[in-house]
């Protein structure tokens, strides 16, 4: 029997559904999920549910009817069928071996789920069979369709807990076994080297391997994966309450993007804030006395061992005073052909104790005679990742919330919070293997100390025949996980402030440095090392903030004021000094001079030529910089050097003493010109008319700007023809949360690539077109600010077990 009801309801939840039940006493023990949503402006969902399941029946349904599509193509993705259902060249054949590798079949998978009534497995199964009941609603042929659809695909189908559950582990490989590099290796590793293994062979030399390394390095740090956060506590907050902006940059489509939701069971969990598409669970947001957020951490998730094959075997490899066997598994996908036609492909994959062998040709041939395994810190820690969060939502004030986090389930990010209190919090909380700094240095043979200084130690490799070798455990640490516990981890946690913009720990407050912990807590800006340009200015804005309040402390206005200064700090460091280079310019060059002298040094709409140094400064990157790192860390380029006493201001200035550096600067300046002029871009155009998102039939201007020149609000775009339309990642789910003196939080958030993938959806820009003129939304949290904010009627869904 199917019970759904849409009404607009007077009252609550529970009224609501009194009047349901009392239609039937045999139709209510026949219920499995209910749920009710409202939605308030531009499309969010407000889920309210007395149990976990009809909370993620509730959310499953609301969700689908603006991204079914999205979460359908992940799932596709993630149980290993793209090959299967878009062919080898649109599909992804390696991903789907190395994923049904990683993490089996749906069979094999099953097998390893949490209970069936834990909180995380009800909202799991509830959330699918609030998709499925959408999708059968709606039917295959009214679905969405364009590039994000799925209409009539036949690949849409009704989707199982456990597929949900592989999506979600396979979102905590994504800086680890599911990097692109890395799934490569895996899936190229065949018969490992028994041979000898001495020096790296020769290939292009060792100027070459250098620079395949660096490149590694630099894939393993993908620098648009970034994220600003602050945490303001009450000795510089107005009020006396805590402050939070949370600014991550992630993509704006596609399964990586987020969906803003509130999610309600009375009593028990109240969280708003956005969720990555298709999961089921708040990952950044906040509650009534607590809210938090995450920037992507470069710290160490995965390790590499060094194999010793045996001379005569190539199926076992020495540990300890023995040898172990390899164990091989064969693995089948389907592919479908350019004729329509399936066929099956296997592939042998073989494993040590620590995980799958990688080849690491596919960094540099000369890599080819060392037989590598890797170690993964986040295989099989979804089940902890999701309830985990589902903790963090449920605490009512910082040391429940810091309690919360023992778990160590968050895989890839740094955490900053701050809660009604004030109290502000830090902490690289995230997964990262219990390797000792005693042990990166007796474990690590002199090549792979080489690998993991041309790295920057993103790749570590350890003697994997010494036991001494294996990862640790802190009194603390999750069960037999290898991870660090939560004692041993770099955290802060202060009334003053913090802040995050994917630099390491050392600098989450710059007056109270973090230091004295291994290398492998983040290796990006790790301690004693030049920072990010975002890092940078987002400290030392913060700190002008507070001195502007002239000690009347920070308020929300401050903050969200300090996302949208759209300074461009490299401007600000070098742009004197290039002005005083241009008189000897090229006449190309000084067209760009002509433009910049008259620049305001901003990204915003009506700043003009901010597309002039955006190229030139790629080009000055392209030639002067560590491209692992994205900083210009040459110090000959600089006129002031790198002081680790001083990190938020140096290194400034160009020496302009130096020949090359004059040169560099003219060249940097006339390819910058020839790039606009190829893209038809002219060079003094206001920004907004040249980085836009051609969403529909019209364009909405789309101020920030590449974070690698020191923009704090980063938005990640191409160039091409006519501008930057390719907006791949950037301001992705904005919040600023404070409170006052109601039982309400105060949270001014902005989704900027908006609800909806659905191009007929009035959710699919809205959002969007309200980032561009600088607007925000104040979100309705408690009862009575979401019946006032409500737009349509309230959906009231039943489901019994006859519908699922």
């Amino acid at each position: 029997m199917r019970l759904a009801t849409i009404r607009r309801l007077g009252s609550g939840l529970f009224a609501g559904l009194s009047i349901l039940l009392a239609m039937s006493a045999d139709a209510a023990e026949a219920v499995r999920f209910e749920a009710e949503v409202r939605r308030t402006e531009y499309g969010i969902p407000h889920v309210k549910a007395s149990d976990w399941g009809g909370l993620g029946y509730g959310y499953g349904y609301a969700y689908a009817e603006d991204n079914f599509c999205v979460a359908m193509r992940a799932i596709v993705a993630a149980t290993g069928r793209s090959a299967e259902f878009f062919g080898e060249n649109e599909g992804d054949p390696i991903a789907d071996f190395v994923l049904r590798y990683t993490l089996g079949t749906e069979a094999e998978f099953r097998q390893h789920l949490p209970a069936a009534e834990t909180p995380s497995a009800r909202l799991v199964e509830g959330f699918a069979a609030g998709m499925n009941r959408y999708l059968r609603e709606t039917g295959s042929a009214n679905l969405p369709d364009g590039e994000d659809g799925c209409r009539s695909a036949d690949w849409v189908a009704p989707i199982e807990p456990v597929q949900l559950w592989m999506s979600m582990a396979r979102l905590a490989l994504q800086a680890s076994s599911d990097q692109e590099i890395v799934r490569n290796a895996i899936y190229t590793a065949s018969t490992p080297v028994t041979a000898p293994q001495g020096e790296a062979a020769a290939g292009g030399g060792w100027a070459t391997l250098e620079a395949d390394l660096r490149r590694f390095g630099q894939a393993l740090a993908n620098a648009e994966r970034g994220s600003n956060a602050i945490a303001v506590g009450r000795e510089l907050s107005r009020s006396g309450h805590g402050l939070l902006l949370g600014n991550p940059h992630q993509p704006w489509r596609g399964s990586s993007s987020f969906y803003q939701v509130q999610l309600t069971i009375p009593g028990v969990y109240d969280v708003a804030g956005a969720s990555l598409q298709g999961m089921p669970v708040v990952g950044i947001g906040f509650n009534r006395n607590i809210a938090w957020t995450h920037t992507v951490s470069f710290a160490t998730r995965f390790t590499l061992y060094q194999l010793q094959m045996h001379p005569r075997n190539d199926r076992q490899y020495r540990y300890g005073g023995g040898y172990r066997n390899l164990i091989s598994k064969t693995v089948e996908i389907r592919v479908k052909g350019e004729d329509g036609a399936l066929r099956t492909q296997r592939r042998t994959f073989r494993r040590s104790h620590f995980g799958p062998l990688v080849n690491l040709r596919v960094v540099s041939p000369a890599l080819g005679n060392f037989t590598y395994s890797l170690r993964d810190a986040n295989v099989g820690r979804y089940k902890e990742m999701l309830a985990q969060y589902l903790r963090m939502g449920q605490a009512s004030d910082m040391a429940a919330f810091t309690d919360s986090l023992r778990g160590i389930g968050i895989p890839v990010f740094h955490t900053l919070a701050a809660d009604r209190d004030g109290e502000a919090f830090y902490g690289e909380v995230a997964s990262v293997p219990h390797v000792t700094q005693a042990q990166l240095t007796r474990c690590v043979s002199l090549f792979n100390f080489y690998l993991r200084l041309q790295t920057n130690n993103a790749a570590i490799a350890l003697d994997g025949s010494n036991p001494y070798c294996e990862w640790g455990s802190s009194p603390d640490s999750p069960p037999d996980s290898g991870l660090y516990g939560y004692d041993a981890r770099p955290k802060r946690q202060t009334t003053a402030y913090v802040a995050n913009s994917n630099d390491s720990y050392w600098l989450s407050n710059p007056e109270q440095p973090l230091t004295g912990y291994p290398v492998v807590f983040g290796f990006l800006g790790h301690e004693g090392q030049q920072q990010l340009l975002r890092t940078r200015i987002g400290h030392l804005m913060l700190g002008e903030s507070s001195r502007d309040s002239r000690g009347s402390g920070l308020d929300l206005a401050a903050l969200k004021t300090l996302l949208y200064r759209h300074r461009v700090h490299a401007a600000e460091l070098v742009l004197d000094d290039v002005l005083q280079i241009c008189p000897t310019a090229s006449r190309t060059a000084r067209r760009a001079c002509d433009v910049l002298r008259n620049w305001d040094r901003k990204v915003d709409l009506d700043s003009r030529g901010a597309q002039v140094f955006t190229e030139f400064w790629r080009q000055v990157r392209l030639a002067n910089s560590n491209q692992f790192t994205g900083v210009v860390g040459d110090p000959d380029f600089w006129a002031v050097d790198f002081d680790p006493d001083h990190p938020l201001t140096t290194p400034r200035g160009i020496d302009r003493s130096k020949s090359e550096n004059r040169a560099l600067v003219q060249e940097a300046l006339a390819n910058a010109v020839r790039n606009l002029d190829d893209a038809n871009v002219e060079l003094d155009s206001a920004w907004g008319t040249v980085q836009f998102d051609a969403r529909g039939e019209t364009a909405i201007p789309i101020h920030g700007g590449d974070g690698n020149m020191g923009v704090y609000a980063a938005i990640s775009a191409g160039l091409g023809e006519g501008g930057y339309t390719d907006i791949r990642s950037g301001n992705s789910y904005i919040q600023a949360v404070t409170w006052d003196e109601s039982s309400c939080p105060v949270a001014d958030t902005i989704l900027v690539p908006s609800q909806s993938s659905n191009p007929d959806s009035p959710h699919y820009r809205d959002q969007t077109a309200l980032y561009s003129r600088k607007e925000w939304v104040r979100f309705p949290f408690c009862a009575e600010q979401i019946e006032a904010a409500q737009i349509g009627p309230t959906l009231v869904l039943r489901s019994d077990d006859s519908e699922e």
